[in-house]
Parts: structure tokens; sequence; C-alpha cells
């Protein structure tokens, strides 16, 4: 009986790990961040500020790429970044700057990507500039999602929905 259950276990785990090998990936690459038009930090580091913001930016690509079909690869690479709002420092009590959100201050990503199948195909291409003059009067700006990056990764989510077809 013991050995049954290790032999099902050994290989629910084999299953799984095969199913992962072969699920959808994406490969992001970000070019020369430190020129981006604005990843200001207020109150931390900057290069801690990009980082995190790119480790997050990053993780909403990942997020998006789980629908689509086994094997495809999003190949994506960054070359701008314009976060929501702006960093404004003559508020009180907030001496390293305080990043304003305001209808004119949209967020916007630029980027260039490849989609490609198991066979290495390329199914689609293109160079985007994502952007969302709307962001702040969306209902998904309420803030039931507390996020610093909402807005960011609202529109990624927004456009792997339109452009590549990801529920």
């Amino acid at each position: 009986m013991k050995q049954l259950k290790l032999t099902t276990v050994i290989a629910a785990f084999a299953l799984g790990a095969s199913a992962m090998a072969s699920a959808a990936t994406v490969q992001v690459d970000w070019q020369d961040p430190t020129k981006f038009r604005d990843v200001r930090a207020t109150n931390e580091s900057q290069e801690g500020f990009r980082e995190r913001v790119m480790k997050e930016l990053t993780e909403a690509f990942e997020s998006g790429v789980s629908n689509l079909p086994e094997g495809q690869t999003l190949h994506v690479a960054v070359t701008d970044v314009d976060l929501a709002g702006e960093v404004e420092f003559f508020h009180d009590n907030y001496p390293f700057g305080l990043r304003v959100m305001r209808r004119v201050d949209a967020p916007s990503l630029s980027l260039q990507y490849e989609l490609r199948d198991a066979n290495d195909a390329v199914l689609k291409s293109g160079q985007e500039t994502l952007r969302d003059r709307n962001y702040i009067r969306r209902p998904s700006a309420l803030p039931a999602e507390r996020s610093p990056l909402k807005y960011e990764k609202d529109m990624i989510k927004t456009w792997m929905r339109d452009t590549l077809q990801v529920q």
C-alpha cells in the first residue's frame, strides 16, 4: 500500500513537471532602464526602486502568459517606462517627494515583442507604446488594489488581452 502511494506521488510530480516545462513562458529584457522617462523614486534608493518596478512589471507579464497555449514564448524588450503621476517635492511631510496622480500624467510603456510557438515560429510581433490616458477614471482605479504599480499592471493586462488574446 505504501509503495502504491509513493508511486502515485512520483507519477503526479512527473506529470506536473512535464506540464510546467511545456507551459507558455515570457522573457523580459529591460533595455537601458537608467534612461527610462519616469521611474523616479521618492522614499527609497533610485536603484532599489527601479529594480522593484522591473521585478513587479515582469511578474505582470509572467502572470499574463500563464493563459497562453503550451509551448509558446513571449519575448518582450521594454524600451521606456513613464509611471503614472509625477513626483513633486513641495508637499509638507514628504521631504523626498510624493508621487501625485493627475489625469494628464498617464502611464506609458514602450516595448517590442515577439510571440513564438513551440516550433520557434513567429506568431506575432510588433512595437507598441502602451498608454492609458483614462487610467484615473476607470472603475478599476478605485483603491481596491493598493499596488503602487496598479495602473501599469492594468495596462500590461489589457495589452495582453487585446493583442495576444490572453484572457
